[in-house]
């Protein structure tokens, strides 16, 4: 029998983890825990021993670890939905990985690591899925009558540390009138109605566009682009504030960290940067820079696409941003607005129709009661 088959040996290792576990407390364990990916803890760290296994799942681990990783930005393609490619930036460096999501449907919008999706083969049966530890929980029904049905959002309050699941829709038995329904993850059983009364028809609008969430907020924004509707999720209130007066909106929403930002491009390389509060609704210019002396870098990068160049997304908050561009292209570019440094990674298929949702690896549970096995489809 060869050393590996020593029993022995076997016990050995096995006592000599549950030594180490004993012997380094448990705040060190965490702060060397907390600067590796979420993907190796979860795949490899945890089949330690034990007690690693208990420290990992432990939701104080979790919340602790969220709070020190860097996000990153999902990218899924409407037409091959169930790879998407996650992309995140460490010490300066892209990684990029593929994982089968298992999505039969395009992601609604990505928290803390918790993804809000369709299930695959019924689109109105709705999951919140932990695409790392493959877990998941299933919602009550929604409402789905006769109306027009929205986008979903999932947010989190931190003050009551809950999910909360928002959508809105036109109800016919309400005379077309939208409304929005709320429901608190392993709290409701049922979906809760939001008072929207305070809001005129015309002004209740945005809410059947696509609504983008930052934080503990949701947003709406106008067709006109002259303002958005902001949902406080926590009170579960919702105001509307006006849109900064740009002579010329074009450009690009994007949530940045708890607040909403704007990348508007003053002219075809110029690039202004507004940032809102969403507390507050206030606009400010955050940051103003210049793509025309990088020219040369575009031509390379995209050839004949260099004109045509969009924000897509933050990669890291207030440093880097994805751009794509509008076109069949499979390279995808980030900027990051501080050093002025460019890197390129390519992806997969040569397609238009991609969607970049912030997204970021995580070890976040809801609860053993709530969850059940994701099995891939």
């Amino acid at each position: 029998m060869g050393d590996a088959d020593d029993p022995s040996e076997a016990k050995t290792e096995v006592s000599l983890n549950a030594y180490t576990s004993r012997c380094i407390p448990q705040e060190v364990l965490f702060d060397i825990f907390s600067r590796l990916p979420a993907q190796v803890l979860h795949d490899v760290v945890r089949h330690v021993c034990k007690e690693w296994n208990l420290v990992i799942r432990s939701p104080s681990f979790a919340s602790h670890h969220l709070r020190n990783s860097t996000p990153g930005i999902m990218i899924q393609d409407w037409r091959s939905v169930h790879n998407a490619i996650y992309v995140e930036m460490r010490r300066g460096c892209l990684e990029i990985c593929k994982f089968g999501s298992g999505f039969g449907h395009l992601v609604f919008n990505s928290c803390d690591g918790l993804v809000l999706a369709p299930d695959p083969r019924d689109k109105h049966i709705l999951y919140v899925v932990n695409p790392l530890t493959k877990q998941r929980i299933i919602l009550p029904p929604y409402f789905c009558e006769t109306g027009h049905l929205a986008e979903f959002g999932l947010a989190f309050v931190e003050a009551s540390v809950e999910y909360k699941v928002v959508h809105a829709y036109c109800n016919e038995s309400f005379n077309q009138c939208t409304q929005i329904a709320v429901l608190t993850i392993g709290v409701d059983k049922v979906w809760r109605h939001i008072d929207v009364r305070h809001l005129s028809r015309a002004t209740r609008g945005p809410l059947m566009s696509l609504p983008w969430v930052t934080g503990g907020y949701i947003h709406w924004v106008s067709e006109t682009f002259t303002f958005l509707l902001t949902l406080n999720v926590e009170t579960e209130t919702i105001r509307r504030f006006p849109l900064p007066e740009i002579p010329i909106i074009c450009g690009k929403f994007l949530p940045m960290g708890s607040n909403l930002s704007f990348a508007n491009e003053a002219n075809e390389f110029f690039m202004d940067v507004w940032e809102m509060n969403s507390e507050t609704g206030e606009w400010s210019i955050w940051l103003s820079f210049d793509l025309k002396p990088l020219i040369y870098r575009f031509e390379d990068l995209f050839g004949e696409y260099a004109n045509s160049i969009i924000p897509s997304g933050w990669l890291v908050v207030r440093e880097v941003l994805v751009f794509s561009t509008i076109g069949l292209q499979t390279r995808c570019m980030t900027y990051n607005v501080k050093t002025r440094e460019i890197q390129s990674f390519e992806l997969d298929t040569n397609k238009v129709s991609r969607f970049f949702r912030p997204h970021v690896n995580s070890l976040v549970r809801l609860g053993e009661e709530f969850l059940v096995a994701l099995t891939t489809k």
